[in-house]
């Protein structure tokens, strides 16, 4: 259970200093491109980028109030229900730690703690830490994505450079 959780940190390993300017670039010269690269990690800062962008598209108007008034609360539902993810993940990884370290105690109550166990309640504090500080690096990316990416966001939709793509009949 342990071990799957902490996998997912490392298939979504997006670097925001690498990932800004690669977003930024997208927004400013083709729209369409940069939803295509927010589906690419819905885990990251990248899915609650790509709900605005989304979001924005269907508004009516072009006007910056408007689509402002669209894309900011979109963007703070998806980086909560993003942030709500890798908290059940954490939650589930501190039940797996909970576990190893009864084991070690009902060992240690038997008069000897059997050496697996601890070794394996050392890998489950490791995986718990990296799980820990990984959502805490996903929340900072999203907090900062919110002040340098959503104002592009919304400029790159009044400005006209996302075509939302038409529903199919």
């Amino acid at each position: 259970m342990m071990a799957m959780n902490v996998a997912r940190t490392f298939g979504a390993g997006l670097k925001y200093i690498y990932t800004r300017p690669l977003l930024i670039n997208a927004l400013r010269t083709n729209g369409n491109h940069a939803e295509l690269l927010c589906k690419s990690e819905p885990t990251t800062y990248f899915g609650a980028v790509g709900a605005a962008i989304k979001a924005g598209a269907m508004a009516a108007s072009r006007d910056l109030s408007v689509i402002t008034g669209i894309t900011a609360p979109t963007y703070d539902a998806q980086g909560q229900a993003i942030l709500m993810g890798w908290s059940t993940l954490l939650s589930k990884t501190k039940l797996a730690l909970g576990a190893a370290v009864g084991g070690i105690a009902i060992g240690a109550s038997k008069g000897f703690p059997p050496i697996l166990v601890i070794i394996l309640a050392v890998v489950v504090a490791i995986g718990f830490l990296r799980l820990y500080f990984f959502k805490a690096e996903v929340e900072r990316c999203i907090v900062r994505a919110r002040a340098e990416i959503l104002p592009e966001v919304d400029r790159s939709l009044a400005d006209g450079r996302y075509a939302y793509p038409p529903q199919p009949r």
